[in-house]
């Protein structure tokens, strides 16, 4: 029987890296892994639902660098009191023999701000010395965008790395479900049968996300647009009162709600999905919206996008600034036609990419390090 251990500071909550580690630890447990997952905050429940043994690591009552050290180091000190046939790092220790990144925290800031990472960021400091120490066998990339940020900017070897583009559940986001599900949900939020719903869903981080971009391109819309818009912003966020002002100066019923897991229900209710990112080192939905059918527009550095291959170009906008946003929102709210065709492109596009293709793929890069090739 294989042993694994898996580390992340924070396994709960609705998040991309949670979804991933509790997906794998499933599929590892169903093949006779013992899989323990450490973390500082950790959903006890959901990780033994999954087949994990959720093993928590007591944190500092205080913030910043000193507490992710200590986490690296409480994680480290365990090791030597276990055995394990492989150690997989989620951005939040030393050393381990797999690496899965899922922030370019310096290619992001530069994205979102325009100028490089202050050297006084804890995350910048901990990712840049993983990766300049290569405290890996193996860097699993969410997407090509990250591993040449990566290889570029880290002088990481190509050949360390693999791009392993994260799942999806086919049993959740599926078109089939749009008939039962359409009509009660938007209901539930007020939207009237001849409205418009235009939605983007994030767990959280509006800044990177460009919320503030999509709630300025909405009163360049047109007026035959706007006359039957309504408009949903799904995630947490600490400072809200910026995007509540933002939102008021649309003139357009914006509704702001917090993430749920089961938000399968709101996808189908929206006739548009908008996910304009500065930087996203995936986009899970993105991913999700596009399974279950419906019309989606990104940001052009979005990883999901590289699921759209040569269509990528026709569902992204570069930037995005809020005038070349609205240009593109405009004909996909104004002709259902494109917007049904857009959406069959992006359904088509997604179809393959399950969680279990995911796990087959990964599980091929586990057993290349147990054999020795990494």
């Amino acid at each position: 029987m294989k042993r694994l251990a898996i580390a992340c500071r924070q396994v709960d909550g609705v998040t991309g890296t949670t979804t991933t580690i509790l997906e794998h630890a499933r599929r590892l447990r169903g093949l006779g892994w013992t899989v323990h997952v450490y973390a500082e905050r950790l959903d006890e429940g959901r990780i033994a639902s999954a087949g994990g043994e959720p093993r928590r690591i007591r944190g500092l009552p205080i913030g910043g660098g000193l507490r992710r050290k200590f986490f690296a180091w409480r994680f480290e000190r365990s090791l030597r009191r276990e055995r394990y046939d492989l150690v997989w790092g989620h951005g939040d220790t030393w050393t381990q023999d797999v690496l899965s990144l899922h922030n370019c925290v310096h290619a992001a800031h530069e994205a979102v701000h325009g100028a490089g990472l202050p050297l006084g960021s804890n995350v910048g400091r901990m990712h840049g010395r993983i990766l300049r120490e290569r405290g890996f066998r193996l860097l699993i990339a969410n997407s090509e965008l990250m591993r040449r940020d990566v290889v570029e900017r880290f002088k990481v070897p190509v050949e360390k790395t693999v791009v392993i583009l994260p799942g999806y559940d086919p049993a959740r986001y599926r078109v089939s479900d749009r008939a039962r599900l359409r009509d009660p949900r938007r209901r539930e939020l007020g939207v009237g049968p001849d409205e418009l719903l235009v939605g983007l869903i994030t767990s959280g981080d509006f800044v990177k996300r460009g919320v503030r971009q999509f709630l300025e391109a909405l009163p360049r819309l047109s007026s035959v647009v706007r006359a039957r818009l309504r408009v949903i912003v799904i995630g947490q966020e600490s400072r809200l009162s910026p995007y509540f002002a933002l939102a008021r100066e649309t003139g357009l019923r914006v509704r702001f709600l917090r993430p749920t897991p089961d938000v399968a229900a709101t996808y189908h209710a929206l006739d548009l999905y908008v996910h304009p990112a500065l930087y996203e080192e995936f986009g899970q939905s993105v991913q999700e919206a596009m399974a279950c059918g419906v019309a989606v527009l990104a940001g052009r550095r979005v990883g999901a996008c590289e699921l759209l291959g040569p269509l990528a170009p026709e569902i992204s906008v570069e930037g995005p600034d809020p005038a070349g946003l609205a240009a593109a929102m405009e004909p996909l709210l104004l002709d259902k036609g494109l917007r049904e065709r857009r959406a069959e492109q992006g359904r088509r596009a997604v179809l393959s990419n399950t969680w279990d293709a995911n796990f087959k793929k990964t599980y091929e890069a586990l057993e290349g390090l147990l054999a020795g090739r990494g």
